[in-house]
């Protein structure tokens, strides 16, 4: 079925609302890095399968814009800005969310903000500065979100990582990238082991080359070598099919899926094209 909601950036992709399940009925969710891109593109399709969808960023408006778009059309948003780096406001987001909501069942680990240098000539605090936008804005929410998921006994969290933490590319400068998603894929899978007896849930999401503004600063030879001559698409990947792999991930469709890394990277993770077979 064509949607023909035009208030929409991707109407090609998201069917129309009458059209939809409602596989998140009823579910609380926290999303980071709602302002653009995967962010975005999934605070909708969570609310309009159902759920209230309280997203932040740190760019000032930002969330509240993209979430007031959202909750024109009709359905449960709210965005907020928030410093992910900061424990302190991050866990007034948190409780504040819960409060609002009534609770938390969901938490997508979205936003990320990594430096890029060719090893050996990227400076410590470029390092540190990467490390602490990949990873450490993931304790933090998780941290203040712990709790609330505790009482919910039953929740759902999705870390975005990447597939830059199952391999290396080489001529990429993105170790610092790689190190932090690496991290909080291991990250996700001890918090799936503490989780369990709570009934939460926990899987990382590894995507591969995303077709948004974040992706911009790939050269375009490298941009053309990863999506022809790594990924089995032979396309970026959209960044509505990463959103759909969080709504798996989320309801109750995977209820028992947990602790695993799921790519979402167009094959490139698990198989390399070949030659051209004519």
């Amino acid at each position: 079925m064509t949607n023909t909601d035009k208030s929409s950036p991707w109407p090609e992709l998201i069917s129309t609302p009458d059209s939809l399940g409602q596989r998140l009925k009823g579910k609380r969710v926290l999303i980071t890095g709602t302002a653009r891109g995967v962010g975005e593109v999934a605070q909708e399709l969570f609310a309009r399968h159902g759920a209230y969808v309280i997203g932040c960023a740190r760019t000032p408006g930002a969330a509240a814009a993209s979430a007031e778009r959202v909750a024109a059309l009709g359905f449960m948003a709210e965005g907020y800005d928030v410093d992910l780096v900061d424990f302190d406001a991050v866990k007034a987001w948190v409780d504040m969310a819960a409060e609002r909501m009534g609770g938390i069942d969901i938490v997508v680990n979205n936003a990320s903000r990594p430096e890029f240098a060719p090893f050996g000539e990227m400076t410590y605090s470029a390092w540190k500065k990467s490390i602490e936008n990949e990873l450490d804005l993931v304790f933090t929410v998780m941290t203040a979100a712990w709790p609330h998921l505790k009482e919910s006994r039953g929740g759902s969290v999705i870390i975005v990582s990447s597939n830059a933490g199952i391999a290396g590319i080489g001529g990429s400068p993105q170790a610092a990238h790689s190190a932090g998603k690496a991290a909080v894929t291991g990250l996700a899978k001890q918090l799936a082991a503490e989780g369990a007896p709570y009934g939460i849930r926990v899987n990382a999401l590894s995507p591969g080359l995303i077709d948004t503004p974040a992706t911009d600063y790939i050269p375009p030879d490298m941009l053309n070598y990863i999506v022809h001559e790594m990924q089995l698409t032979g396309q970026p990947v959209n960044p509505l099919d990463i959103a759909y792999g969080m709504l798996f991930l989320a309801s109750d469709e995977s209820r028992f899926i947990t602790a695993i890394d799921m790519p979402v990277d167009g094959g490139q993770s698990g198989a390399w094209p070949g030659p051209k077979q004519k």
